[in-house]
């Protein structure tokens, strides 16, 4: 299994996505320090916070927010690239020629972008976390919300990194469903809108209910892509 996930990363080039990981990184960490220390949130003319910044209000909700929409959409898009087009290319039709299960190299597929999209959003967060506190001492607009010594941020941000890719199974779905990329894409913005929406006075981000949902559903999206792939034909 390791060396079909190997060869999904050589086949796919994964290198451009570390750039884009990279600079995705890069572009978060900046937006997040002006946020954070630069005031950019903070109305000129009165100096007050603007309404629209007043419901992140630590740095800890934005860093999850931005970071997991980053990587929701990139999961998605690195899904759709190694497995609905490479459908639509034909370029599955040798794979599926070698003397291995379907199944298991759909599987390898689902892990390669799993795995890498995983660890990179960890990575991501851990160096935006540790970014944000280095201006410990500035004049911050909004409170970090979060403690680096504490035991309880790791666990919290391996759990929520696990959530978050695991979630680019139900676009993976539908976009196999309709043969489509664009689908899987827009998939997962509605996705991500359900996740950190509101309705009315509900805010769906605080409900506890909603990601074992999703997760449970991602899960059965994820069985039902590889569930008869020793007998459908290809796209």
């Amino acid at each position: 299994m390791w060396k079909l996930i190997q060869m999904e990363w050589k086949k796919n080039h994964i290198k451009k996505y570390v750039v884009t990981e990279v600079i995705g990184a890069a572009i978060l960490g900046l937006l997040l320090f002006a946020l954070c220390y630069w005031g950019i949130a903070v109305d000129p003319g009165t100096g007050v916070m603007e309404e629209s910044a007043e419901e992140l209000a630590t740095m800890a909700l934005q860093i999850d927010l931005f970071s997991n929409l980053f990587y929701v959409i990139l999961t998605t898009a690195m899904m759709s690239s190694f497995i609905i087009k490479a459908y639509k290319n034909r370029t599955q039709n040798l794979m599926f020629s070698y003397p291995i299960p379907r199944k298991k190299i759909l599987f390898s597929q689902m892990m390669a972008v799993w795995i890498f999209c995983g660890a990179s959003l960890l990575i991501t967060k851990l160096f935006l976390y540790v970014l944000l506190s280095l201006g410990y001492g500035l004049s911050a607009s909004f409170p970090l919300g979060y403690d680096l010594t504490s035991p309880g941020l790791y666990v919290q941000m391996i759990l929520k990194t696990i959530l978050t890719v695991t979630l680019s199974l139900i676009p993976l779905y539908v976009g196999r469903q309709l043969k489509s990329s664009k689908a899987a894409i827009i998939s997962s913005f509605l996705i991500f809108s359900v996740m950190n929406g509101t309705i009315g006075d509900l805010t769906l981000s605080g409900s506890f209910i909603l990601p074992i949902l999703m997760f449970a559903a991602a899960l059965v999206c994820g069985f039902l892509t590889i569930f008869r792939a020793e007998q459908e034909d290809l796209m």
